[in-house]
């Protein structure tokens, strides 16, 4: 268009003696040059073809309802129609049972996998939520607008997933149904959902599994190279996962150490089985609390190398209390387990509490500043907001505070193993923990938190 208008004679003739003498125009060159990294962009794209170009340039509008296959809906609600069945059958099956510790190794083995499927649902209500409220998430995750997965993808795999981990849980609680040895079953579920996500056919969203584990190898390699926004919130995400991560633990521990292959089919109960290893446990455990908030500490350093702001450094200091909170914790369940230490223990207890009060004093701090914008003009809140109840903000600050004591709590709560009542704990809070991080992003918006430590994000990305 600007070459048909402005290219023939009679064209220039008219924008020298119009546009360029124009009080209006006050940065002679500008459309030169704008127009001469367009031909650049040209070049580079598509081999100089400018139709298909402008195509792949051109961005679609954004749909607050985007377009879905009718089947996808009927898929969604038939998995929604079978897991409350089999949610039913597995809730008859527990109550009836005499004695619920003989099922307690069946919840540590589908804990993790329970905890991954919930943190699913939650990406596709967060996806939803920003799909009704206007905010552009393919722009911001640098997703390609064209072949993206929605919301209603998200709660197909999320819903298809709990159907298959409802089934393998009730075929674990009858293992004579089916002739397959009791201990098969979580083996059997999580080997799928390996292949599920590393499989290399073109199926079961490549595009996606693949910009995932493209992501994923960034977020492992956040001191060795500059830091994006995807890679930012990831690596967030994994900070929510802990009891995931824990859970996974569980499971390669006993099929590596516990399980004992010859014998499987002539004794296949997991009704005896014990998934605690003693002082290995605790330190694995300690170095799995340690790992997501070191993936984060090393971006906010990779971060402040990049580009000097002590803003990175403050952030830093963040994740760096939850080393202190997880290492006192370790300590102080070490000196527990032993009489001889009940001095240290008591000492060990009371620096656990003082960097507890202090990781969570500084964690909430930076949230209710940085992420939710309190006491920065609009009342109590940000300038602008995306939704439009400041209400909602208000009860998600508070459950943001309640969610971070309780992530607090369950540190030392996981690492005692000879505790009952703390395993029980620990169980019921893993749930919310994984429910923290999304629930703070779906109200604070996604590009808070790293707009504010990135002073270097593009305008663009800012406005959105």
């Amino acid at each position: 268009m600007y070459d048909s208008k402005f290219g023939c004679e009679r064209g220039l003739k008219w924008r020298s003696e119009r546009l360029d003498t124009s009080l209006l125009n006050t940065d002679i060159g500008k459309c030169e040059h704008l127009m001469s990294k367009l031909e650049t962009f040209m070049i580079q794209l598509e081999g100089g073809d400018k139709l298909k170009a402008m195509k792949r340039l051109e961005i679609p509008p954004l749909d607050k309802t985007p377009k879905v296959e009718v089947w996808i809906m009927f898929r969604i609600g038939f998995a929604c129609g079978l897991i409350m069945a089999l949610l039913t059958t597995i809730a008859f099956r527990v109550l009836n049972e005499t004695d619920l510790e003989l099922l307690k190794p069946q919840l540590q083995l589908y804990k993790g996998s329970f905890l991954l499927i919930e943190f699913l649902f939650l990406i596709g209500l967060n996806l939803y939520c920003f799909s009704i409220s206007a905010i552009n998430h393919t722009l911001i995750f640098g997703l390609d607008p064209r072949d993206h997965l929605s919301y209603y993808h998200i709660f197909e795999m999320a819903g298809g997933l709990t159907v298959c981990w409802c089934t393998s849980v009730l075929a674990s609680l009858h293992p004579p149904v089916l002739s397959v040895p009791q201990q098969l079953h979580p083996l059997l579920f999580h080997s799928f959902l390996l292949f599920l996500l590393l499989n290399p056919f073109s199926i079961f969203h490549t595009q996606a599994r693949r910009w995932l584990m493209v992501t994923m190898s960034k977020v492992l390699a956040a001191p060795f190279q500059p830091v994006g926004f995807a890679e930012c919130w990831l690596a967030d995400q994994f900070n929510s996962l802990s009891p995931l991560f824990l859970g996974l633990r569980d499971l390669l521990f006993f099929y590596t150490y516990q399980i004992s292959w010859r014998d499987m089919w002539s004794d296949s109960s997991l009704s005896a089985v014990s998934l605690d290893c003693g002082w290995y446990s605790m330190a694995v455990t300690c170095l799995i609390q340690c790992f997501p908030p070191w993936l984060r500490f090393a971006q906010c350093l990779r971060c402040f190398w990049d580009t000097g702001h002590m803003l990175h450094l403050l952030n830093a200091g963040k994740y760096f209390t939850v080393f202190l909170m997880v290492t006192f914790a370790g300590l102080y369940n070490m000196a527990r387990e032993r009489s001889a230490l009940l001095v240290e223990g008591r000492i060990y207890l009371y620096i656990w509490a003082m960097a507890t009060c202090t990781g969570i004093l500084v964690t909430v701090s930076w949230d209710l500043r940085m992420d939710w914008g309190l006491l920065q003009g609009n009342g109590l809140l940000k300038d602008k907001l995306v939704f439009s109840q400041q209400s909602y903000y208000y009860a998600a600050m508070l459950a943001d505070v309640l969610l971070r004591v309780s992530w607090a709590i369950n540190i030392l709560l996981a690492q005692m193993k000879d505790s009952a009542a703390a395993a029980t704990a620990s169980a019921l809070l893993a749930p919310l923990e994984v429910l923290s991080f999304p629930y703070c992003t779906e109200l604070s918006s996604p590009t808070v938190s790293f707009v504010h430590s990135n002073p270097t994000v593009p305008a663009g990305v800012k406005e959105v």
